[in-house]
């Protein structure tokens, strides 16, 4: 039982740190994600501050209670804390597969998607492991002692928060979207397939009805046709951009083709709420626009999903001298995870992207991305995001092997003499 006890907990841990990661290093996308349940359960009421609390709780509790299992600190909490967190979510994705409320549950973020149902049956195979680790979990040694195992816990609960505060204010470590580094938004856009399905004719004689095929259909007139129906062999593939367009405020004609085949580089100055962007940084983006004022082949736009009032008071406030488009804002949170954000592009093709507290100087620009060129760039950054994740890890985990060794070896001792009450 032993070994039942250890693949459990292992099991569960990697499986809500995987799960707690991919949240944190992405707070906007989760907090997005919980908007959309807060709208379907009609809880408007909560959204101005419901949704960004439960984004930020979730990937803390996730990361936390993986950590502790993965680590075995203060199991007999740990497994109730498992317990009440797969209970509750599988009530709760049972609900949204029969309903249907909201289509992505967000339980892995934009890492992976599954349906409602898929979800729902992710969460029966995970509560054997959640349910034998409650059963067992009088029977799980203590990691130390009691006031160790509480500072342990308390430490690994600073850790996601940290992750999602860096990643709120600059960008995710992992950009799991459409627009990420490297993708061509024209390509991506136009890359829809249609579903792949046979028709299924039904005829009626003598009262009964039958299935027929387009080549089996019956030629005797003694059958009446009764109706037909399309059976889906494959689903087919909508593209995430497909919805990404970009018009005029005044007229909303489209404009998309002539700024995304401009010549030379594009930036996309991201306003997914004009009347929300933060007016801090607004003398850095002024000052690469007009650097791309004077350059040939330097454009610079502005896109936002609000009405032409909130875009005419945010130019005022920041003395903006760039044109401003608008497209819908649903694409625009998806191209960058910032209110404002940056996005430079070449022949349609994101070359990088940045937080508005990371835009850079024209100096910068020139040194960092022309002169290193757009390939070297993108590779850069692809490397960039594997590395961070890696590093990560790899600190997470030596850093729980190293303090696992050492309180078993200054406390094992101690913790072994102590009455089982007090672990």
């Amino acid at each position: 039982m032993k070994t039942v006890r250890i693949i459990c907990r292992v099991c569960i841990g990697l499986l809500f740190i995987f799960s707690g990661y991919v949240k944190a290093i992405d707070p906007t996308g989760s907090q997005i994600i919980f908007t959309e349940y807060f709208k379907a359960f009609h809880l408007d009421f909560f959204i101005p501050w419901g949704p960004a609390l439960v984004a930020w709780c979730a990937s803390t509790a996730e990361l936390l209670i993986g950590c502790c299992a993965l680590l075995g600190v203060r199991m007999k909490e740990t497994a109730w804390a498992t317990a009440i967190f797969m209970g509750f979510f599988t009530i709760l994705t049972l609900i949204l597969a029969v309903f249907n409320p909201v289509t992505d549950c967000g339980c892995f973020g934009e890492a992976i998607k599954l349906t409602n149902w898929q979800t729902f049956f992710k969460n029966l195979l995970i509560l054997p492991f959640a349910a034998v680790m409650f059963w067992q979990r009088e029977s799980y040694k203590s990691f130390a002692s009691r006031r160790a195992e509480w500072v342990t816990a308390g430490v690994l609960a600073l850790l996601p928060l940290i992750l999602s505060a860096y990643c709120y204010r600059h960008l995710p470590l992992i950009d799991f979207m459409a627009y990420k580094v490297g993708a061509n938004i024209t390509e991506v856009k136009e890359d829809n397939r249609p579903d792949e399905f046979f028709t299924l004719l039904y005829y009626e004689k003598d009262g009964l009805e039958q299935e027929f095929t387009m080549e089996n259909y019956p030629k005797d007139t003694a059958w009446k046709f009764v109706r037909a129906a399309n059976k889906v062999i494959k689903k087919g593939y909508v593209s995430p951009m497909v919805d990404f367009s970009i018009l005029n405020l005044s007229d909303r004609t489209d404009v998309t083709d002539s700024i995304l085949q401009l010549p030379g580089y594009v930036f996309l100055l991201v306003l997914p709420h004009a009347e929300e962007s933060s007016l801090k940084y607004a003398a850095k983006i002024n000052a690469l626009a007009d650097y791309c004022a004077v350059k040939d082949s330097m454009h610079f736009f502005a896109l936002s999903g609000s009405g032409e009032e909130a875009v005419s008071q945010f130019a005022v406030q920041t003395g903006a001298m760039y044109s401003f488009y608008t497209t819908d804002e649903k694409p625009l949170k998806s191209m960058v995870r910032a209110n404002p954000g940056l996005v430079l592009l070449q022949d349609a093709t994101v070359i990088a992207k940045w937080s508005a507290a990371d835009i850079p100087s024209p100096e910068q620009l020139q040194k960092k991305i022309i002169a290193g060129g757009n390939e070297r760039t993108i590779v850069c950054h692809k490397i960039y995001e594997q590395l961070t994740t890696e590093i990560l890890f790899f600190i997470l985990f030596a850093a729980m092997a190293v303090w696992g060794f050492t309180f078993r070896k200054v406390s094992g001792k101690q913790t072994a003499n102590r009455p089982a009450a007090d672990l």
